[in-house]
């Protein structure tokens, strides 16, 4: 007997592979189409093998054959799934609704000629104090709300932008319509409108001496309201090395992709960089941020990252790209072979390095680029195992499943498109593509990850304004963390069994932050994949 059915519910390229997963067994399965209710292909399902994640036995449909052009179900048994369209352009929405979920998260009044019945007024727009001295506060107003909450953080603000930029360097023919933001039609691409509204909140957080402030925290939680009624006091917590590189990384990419559009605009960016990059010179022995032990972790956030060399590794590699001096290049040559480069995360970024290097116009040493190249095919291959064995074809082995685990998904499609990109292998584009429709609906949990699409969606993300408004629909565009299997908040403890399977470790409440969080890095890292897949 069939129990469930679990296709991408967003929907599948006519020219890709077609896959969908069911729970149960079947002899049988019809793709059926929904305008007149025509069956359009049968087969035979896969045999059923046991996926150690979920604790499910699992049979893979493959319909790829079928290259129609329409809406469709699957039927097996007697069971049917969601819906879903087979079409030559399926993710262009969702591109532009997960681009403009930054917008959404926008640190700024929204207008309801574009946020629709999501707008909301000016928000924490008062002078804010520095933690360590209350006395001085800065105008740091604007940028994104990094999360559930309303904290905005230095470095995942340039992961972000990281994944943005690159998306944009990499295929900027994805980015050519408008996304219907303020700044649409200004002749920039709303890409690369929506990045300079974080851009410009990081060089507000630079300091005087070019170093850099980590973050901008309440010392305890924040209320459930709508970011207009929250007076939670916050506060500038102190420069940091980690902030200061993943700064010096991203203004220096940011410098080089701008100077066609705006070069005044291309000039701050560099000289920020270099500023910050003269801190990190005067201040070389590398400290971690801890936060300190009066603040709320929950509240202010924990970062921690005990090894800067991915942070440098990225920060030398765009340095050398915009500057092509010799001295960075040397730096390049001497981090590539001892951090890890193939991560585009908070704590693990040497990847952006890589992009950098690669696809730059700079002369390159060959064993340092041979090197990259060998430890992107080795994590790449790596990927395609872990896929290749998992009964849903997601790239996770059951430790995977942590905070932020459809992130890691989205991060590592970043590397197999890459990858694909470098070396040509379709298993790698086709893995990338798989992780795409594990977050949309090819999961243990049947759920599309991403508000606002497909029928088994996430309608109470743990975002503030989804939850404080008076709108019953959640903010579009937002794709949530997903399962976790380490239990980090009271709802998850009380309410997901300690014996849960890992990849069912996931609670759609607002409560769950620990799996239900929607993060703009979570949004930027799926950008960069759906447009990708929005060229093919």
């Amino acid at each position: 007997m069939v129990k469930k059915i679990m296709p991408n519910q967003v929907g599948y390229i006519d020219s890709m592979p077609k896959t969908a997963y069911l729970t149960g067994s079947a002899d049988s399965f019809s793709i059926v189409k929904i305008n007149g209710g025509r069956t359009v292909f049968t087969g035979i399902p896969d045999f059923p093998v046991s996926d150690i994640a979920s604790g499910d036995s699992v049979s893979k449909i493959d319909f790829s054959g079928l290259t129609e052009c329409g809406e469709f179900y699957i039927r097996a048994g007697m069971k049917r799934s969601c819906p879903f369209t087979i079409s030559k352009a399926p993710y262009k929405k969702l591109k532009n609704s997960l681009l403009k979920g930054l917008y959404f998260n926008r640190c700024s009044p929204l207008d309801s000629r574009f946020a629709g019945e999501y707008a909301h007024g000016s928000c924490h727009n008062k002078l804010i104090p520095l933690f360590e001295n209350p006395s001085i506060k800065l105008d740091v107003t604007g940028g994104w709300h990094d999360s559930g909450g309303y904290g905005k953080y230095t470095v995942c603000t340039c992961i972000t932008l990281g994944h943005l930029l690159y998306a944009y360097k990499l295929f900027p023919e994805s980015f050519a319509e408008s996304v219907d933001i303020p700044e649409s039609g200004n002749g920039l691409p709303d890409i690369l409108n929506e990045c300079r509204i974080g851009l410009e909140w990081l060089m507000k957080m630079q300091s005087r001496d070019g170093g850099v402030y980590h973050k901008i925290a309440p010392m305890t939680a924040t209320p459930i309201v709508m970011p207009e009624n929250d007076d939670t006091q916050r506060y500038i917590f102190p420069k940091s090395h980690q902030a200061s590189t993943c700064f010096c990384a991203v203004t220096s990419l940011a410098s080089r992709i701008y100077e066609p559009f705006d070069k005044e605009f291309s000039q701050k960016l560099h000289e920020a960089s270099i500023n910050a990059w003269i801190w990190l010179m005067n201040n070389p022995d590398y400290q971690p941020f801890v936060n300190p032990p009066t603040t709320v972790i929950s509240a202010a956030g924990d970062f921690f990252d005990n090894n800067n060399d991915d942070d440098m590794f990225w920060a030398v590699c765009e340095l050398y790209q915009t500057t092509g001096d010799e001295v960075f290049h040397d730096r390049v040559k001497e981090l590539c072979g001892k951090t890890n480069i193939t991560g585009f995360l908070n704590r693990d970024n040497g990847g952006f390095g890589v992009l950098s290097y690669v696809f730059g116009e700079r002369a390159k040493d060959e064993f340092t680029e041979q090197t990259m190249l060998f430890r992107f095919r080795t994590r790449a291959d790596s990927l395609c195992s872990l896929a290749r064995w998992s009964g849903y074809g997601t790239a996770k082995d059951e430790e995977d499943y942590i905070r932020g685990s459809n992130m890691y998904s989205m991060t590592d499609s970043m590397l197999l498109i890459a990858s694909y990109k470098i070396f040509g292998y379709e298993t790698y584009l086709n893995t990338a593509y798989e992780q795409l429709g594990y977050v949309l609906g090819k999961n243990a949990m049947g759920m599309c990850f991403v508000t606002g699409f497909g029928t088994e969606s996430v309608k109470r993300p743990h975002h503030r304004p989804s939850e404080a408004d008076d709108v019953e629909e959640p903010v579009p565009g937002l794709l949530v963390c997903g399962p976790n299997k380490r239990s980090q908040d009271k709802f998850t403890k009380w309410n997901i069994p300690s014996e849960a399977s890992p990849a069912k470790c996931y609670y759609d409440i607002v409560y769950s932050f620990s799996t239900n969080e929607a993060t703009i890095y979570c949004n930027s890292a799926a950008v960069f994949t759906a447009a990708y897949f929005d060229t093919i």
